[in-house]
C-alpha cells in the first residue's frame, strides 16, 4: 500500500508519544501536525483530500472504567457537556478533509451514548454529505471469517458483551 498518514492534535505531547508506536508499526513515515484548533488553517487548506479521516476524539473515557474505576468518580455533568461540545467541533470540521467517496472514522473509549450514537445523528442532522455505514459488512470485508463481535451499523464493544473496555466507532462515507 502506498499513501500518505498524517497526525493530527492540538497538543504536541500527544503527538510525541505516538512516535514509538508508529515505529513498531513500521510506519514511520508518518507526517506529525500540530493543530491550533478545530478551525486551524491547515484544515481548510487539505479540504476534500482524504481517503480516510480517523477522529479518536476526546472523551470520557466511561468505557475504561473497568481498569480505572476511581476515574468514574471524576467525571462531572459539565465535563461531559464541554466533551460533547469539542467533539461537535472535531467531527464538523474534520468531515470537511474527507473527499468524496472517502471515509470518516468517529471512535470513543466511550460506552454512552450521549458521546457515541447520538453524535453521529447530530452529524447527520448537519449534513446530508455523509452516510452511516455498516459496521458488519465493514467487519466482514476486512476480517473475513471472524464473526463481528457486535450488531449493527455501529461497532460497540463493552465490558458486559465483549469482555473488552467500551469503544464505540462509525464509519461514515461521504457521497457528495
Amino acid at each position: 500500500l502506498q499513501g500518505s498518514l498524517t497526525a493530527c492534535d492540538i497538543f504536541s505531547r500527544r503527538l510525541a508519544r505516538i512516535k514509538p508506536r508508529l515505529e513498531r508499526a513500521g510506519a514511520a513515515a508518518v507526517v506529525q501536525k500540530v493543530l491550533v484548533s478545530e478551525d486551524d488553517p491547515w484544515v481548510i487548506e487539505n479540504k476534500n483530500t482524504a481517503d480516510r479521516v480517523l477522529l479518536d476524539v476526546p472523551c470520557s473515557a466511561t468505557g475504561t472504567w473497568r481498569r480505572t474505576p476511581l476515574a468514574k468518580w471524576q467525571l462531572k455533568p459539565v465535563d461531559l457537556e464541554e466533551l460533547i461540545l469539542t467533539q461537535r467541533r472535531i467531527l464538523a470540521s474534520a468531515s470537511t478533509l474527507v473527499k468524496p467517496g472517502g471515509r470518516l472514522i468517529y471512535a470513543t473509549c466511550s460506552i454512552l451514548a450521549e458521546e457515541n450514537e447520538n453524535q453521529i445523528d447530530w452529524f447527520q442532522q448537519q449534513t446530508d454529505d455523509f452516510q452511516v455505514l455498516n459496521g458488519n459488512e465493514i467487519w466482514q470485508q476486512s476480517i473475513g471469517s471472524i464473526a463481528p463481535p457486535t450488531n449493527g451499523p455501529y461497532m460497540r464493544l463493552t465490558p458486559a458483551s465483549t469482555q473488552t473496555d467500551g469503544f464505540f466507532c462509525a464509519v461514515l462515507e461521504r457521497i457528495k
